[in-house]
């Protein structure tokens, strides 16, 4: 049976692709079928949207297993991440968490097995996009703590690029916002932000 190991790292500043890698070789998975999307947001990128996801969704056509490290890396979105899974189940994939080794089996035909499978993954999504919110809020939060204190400690996250600079190398180049993303190292919302300022 066809095995795939699908990893993402929302960005590449302070973060790193390396305990995926390990997590896939842990599950006996081939290298040349670990696909981790890098700097990409699991709530602002849809997983069709993503180069690696694309590659597993090809792989994975005619069924298989999936490991993922915890679902929130296919998608941080309820709607979405439902959506996907049903898509996968219908494939007749296994889709295995490595976090905790739940599993939702897509091959699984008793109503009862299948009812329990969707209610778990109907919780779990909502549970991944609602922990998103709640973080952002929290750090929400804390930089208007920070901003509030006014002792100078607040700087705010160092810009890496000038929006000008990619706005124009875009233009000069006449290249697409993914293709932009990648000649920069950046997210394409990064890229499309920048190029609406």
């Amino acid at each position: 049976m066809k095995t795939i190991y699908y990893g993402r790292i929302s960005t590449t500043e302070g973060q790193t692709s390396a305990t995926q890698y390990e997590d896939a070789i842990k599950q006996g998975v081939d290298a040349k079928h670990v696909h981790i999307d890098e700097g990409v947001s699991g709530y602002h990128v849809a997983p069709m949207d993503r180069a690696e996801w694309r590659r597993v969704m090809d792989k994975l056509s005619d069924g298989g297993v999936l490991y993922v490290r915890w679902l929130d890396r296919i998608s941080r979105r309820y709607d979405e991440l439902h959506s996907v899974m049903q898509q996968l189940m219908g494939m007749g994939v296994k889709v295995i968490c490595t976090l905790n080794g739940m599993e939702f089996d897509g091959t699984a035909s008793a109503p009862m097995l299948k009812a329990t499978r969707d209610a778990v993954l109907a919780f779990m999504a909502a549970q991944g996009e609602a922990d998103y919110i709640n973080r952002k809020e929290m750090q929400k939060r804390g930089i208007e703590v920070a901003k509030a204190a006014d002792d100078g400690r607040y700087k705010g996250r160092a810009k890496t690029l000038d929006p000008a600079t990619v706005k124009a190398w875009r233009a000069e180049h006449g290249k697409s916002i993914a293709a932009t993303a990648e000649h920069f190292d950046i997210s394409r919302a990064t890229v499309k932000r920048y190029c609406a300022a």
